[in-house]
């Protein structure tokens, strides 16, 4: 016999063998809700009267006490809708299922739950970490720009230097590229100069000979680090301020090294009586023309 739950809908297939008059409603294992045999069952009930009196003669013999026995037939009676449930059932309950489920399953559903959310929080730092040091990979590049730009810029302003410098250690290497180097610095309009600072004229002397002069001078560095050599520009004017002469002499050496000297010899023709002349020498601050 169909037996069907009024709550949740539930069907059981209850055996007519164990109903009888006294039980009047029966009891869902899932919802828990009460309610009275249908009147199908009571009539099948009362056609197998004398077939659940000779049961009842039997189960009388054997239970003694009558509480006994209303407790064996309600046992048995839900055994039998328990077992009935899970083989009509075709689609699962959740609400059984929660209810069959022990409290170990239970705390083993949670802990894995709570794995998962461990796992997603410990990836989120390593996303973070990442984008923070693409971060700093990006705030280097301006730095780098800058520090270019700033030893171009050095080179440019200490170039005198740095190619004395050149002609101390490599000197056969910037005699290579010495002219090459000199029309890059006319071409932006940045010429390589002598420092004049650093440099003096001593013992310089201008003697005729049979209608030629001679010049002798020396050039001293104060610095403590090699200097180019500059170019001197010789000079001859007359009693009326009227140049006769204008020469500009180039030293064969390249620098003057720290705190020493350099000399300049040169002799040339003029035509020209030597009392009534002259003579003056300076040094000029650029080295290169072209």
């Amino acid at each position: 016999m169909l037996e069907t739950c009024n709550s949740c809908g539930t069907v059981f297939d209850i055996d007519e063998n164990i109903l009888s008059k006294k039980i009047q409603w029966l009891r869902c294992s899932v919802c828990n809700e009460k309610w009275s045999v249908t009147t199908i069952g009571q009539e099948k009930l009362d056609q197998d009267k004398t077939k659940n009196n000779k049961n009842l003669v039997s189960t009388q013999n054997i239970y003694k006490d009558k509480s006994e026995q209303v407790k064996h037939e309600l046992a048995s009676i839900k055994s039998v809708v328990e077992d009935k449930t899970k083989k009509m059932s075709k689609k699962n309950n959740p609400v059984l299922e929660q209810k069959n489920k022990s409290v170990s399953e239970i705390a083993s559903e949670l802990s894995a739950s709570n794995l998962k959310l461990d796992d997603k929080i410990e990836i989120n730092p390593k996303r973070k970490v990442k984008i923070s040091n693409s971060s700093k990979k990006e705030n280097f590049a301006p730095f780098i720009l800058l520090l270019i730009v700033s030893l171009f810029s050095a080179i440019i302003f200490f170039r005198s230097i740095l190619l004395s410098y050149g002609f101390l250690y490599f000197p056969n290497h910037v005699k290579n590229y010495e002219s090459k180097l000199n029309e890059l610095f006319y071409y932006i309009r940045l010429p390589i100069l002598a420092e004049l600072n650093h440099l003096k004229m001593i013992n310089f002397v201008a003697t005729f000979q049979d209608e030629k002069i001679k010049f002798l001078g020396t050039i001293k560095n104060t610095s403590n680090r090699p200097i180019l050599v500059p170019r001197v520009k010789i000079l001859a004017i007359r009693e009326d301020r009227k140049i006769i002469l204008e020469k500009i002499l180039i030293p064969k050496d390249k620098i003057i090294m720290p705190l020493s000297e350099t000399k300049f010899s040169e002799t040339l023709e003029m035509k020209q009586k030597k009392e009534n002349v002259s003579v003056k020498a300076t040094l000029i601050k650029k080295i290169y023309d072209l």
